[in-house]
């Protein structure tokens, strides 16, 4: 595939799908373009279970279930990348360097993730992801 990767993150997807979500109108906007300019998504087993669980509590289980079969359907749009030992590794690299506490280790496998796999963008609303370096969505 000839087009862009960018990384889902969890408070995107939440975004998407929350209509009552802070980001919820910012996130139509982007993943709007995102798909307009040919971007392949990218989101990982870590990130689809925290957004399961975020969904069940704050949607309801029938959403959760939705997005369950949005994601695995043989035509989805996102690829999930399973956190294996080698990105788990780079992940406690860098949550060792991480100076706030509100760094999640589920932030920082997204961070080693598209480090390891060359991924250079993110769709997030976490700016820890700029502060390390990581270009983000606007």
């Amino acid at each position: 595939m000839n087009s862009q990767l960018v990384f889902i993150d969890s408070d995107a997807f939440i975004g998407l799908i929350k209509e009552d979500d802070a980001h919820y109108s910012q996130t139509q906007r982007s993943f709007s373009r995102l798909y307009k300019e040919k971007y392949e998504y990218i989101t990982s087993n870590y990130v689809f279970s925290e957004v399961i669980t975020v969904l069940s509590l704050r949607v309801g289980r029938e959403g959760a279930i939705k997005f369950i079969d949005t994601i695995k359907t043989p035509l989805s749009e996102y690829r999930v990348v399973w956190i294996n030992e080698e990105i788990e590794e780079k992940a406690i690299e860098i949550y060792k360097k991480q100076t706030s506490k509100n760094v999640s280790f589920v932030d920082c496998t997204n961070m080693a993730l598209m480090e390891l796999h060359n991924i250079p963008l993110i769709f997030s609303f976490d700016r820890i992801y700029r502060k390390n370096g990581y270009k983000m969505t606007k």
